[in-house]
């Protein structure tokens, strides 16, 4: 029997990405690779405002909490021996794999991924930091994580947006943070906001420092280029 970390994270992670990738219910977890997103989650499925786009920062959200659960499973002690760890990592890299690769695959606004990540007519469809950043961080730690899986081309696409963020015009300024406010985010208030939101993310910002603290480590694991 799985133990409790194995049970609960491994398992839900499977049920949530069913619905909002394959818009099923099975508790059977279809083949990884297969979506017609490309591995991209749906935003919101069910009659509570419903909204099927796909929202970057909700992809964020799962790509990092997967991957969170997955840097458990493979340090746990409790979960050393257990007969479902290697299932359970297989299982949750293919899943954060899908999502970063669905990501990889969507249009940019130059370095920076869409709120929607596929929307590129209408408002919705703004460049924004928070989506962004926190999937550059998830790809960042996949990297350290998994770094047969998440090679160089995953590096090298997470260091375009951290690039990205740390640009300055010609006057030497910096073009995306003003006053260490990080911009232009979604309205982490209001997710159908079509309105940049340029006053202080606050999980914008966090999401911000989970990207450079990953390039961090990815450096100390020897896989990052030192500045």
């Amino acid at each position: 029997m799985r133990g409790l970390v194995g049970t609960i994270g491994d398992r839900d992670c499977g049920l949530q990405r069913q619905v909002l990738l394959f818009l099923d219910n099975s508790s059977t977890p279809s083949a990884p690779f297969t979506s017609a997103t490309k591995g991209s989650w749906h935003h919101i499925i069910g009659p509570q405002s419903y909204e099927p786009g796909l929202w970057s920062t909700g992809n964020g959200w799962a790509a990092g909490g997967m991957a969170r659960i997955l840097a458990t499973i493979m340090k746990a002690p409790v979960a050393k021996h257990a007969p479902w760890k290697k299932e359970a990592i297989t299982d949750l890299t293919n899943w954060i794999k899908e999502i970063i690769d669905g990501a990889m695959a969507s249009p940019h606004e130059p370095g920076l991924l869409r709120n929607y990540l596929n929307d590129t007519v209408s408002a919705h469809g703004f460049p924004e930091i928070s989506g962004s950043s926190l999937l550059a961080a998830t790809a960042l730690r996949m990297a350290v994580l998994a770094p047969g899986t998440f090679g160089q081309e995953y590096i090298d696409w997470a260091n375009e947006i951290r690039c990205t963020l740390g640009m300055v015009d010609d006057n030497d300024e910096p073009v995306h943070v003003i006053n260490g406010v990080v911009t232009p985010a979604v309205n982490p208030l209001g997710w159908g906001d079509t309105a940049p939101w340029t006053t202080g993310s606050p999980e914008g910002n966090v999401f911000v420092v989970l990207l450079y603290s990953a390039w961090r480590d990815c450096i100390y694991a020897g896989l990052c280029e030192k500045p």
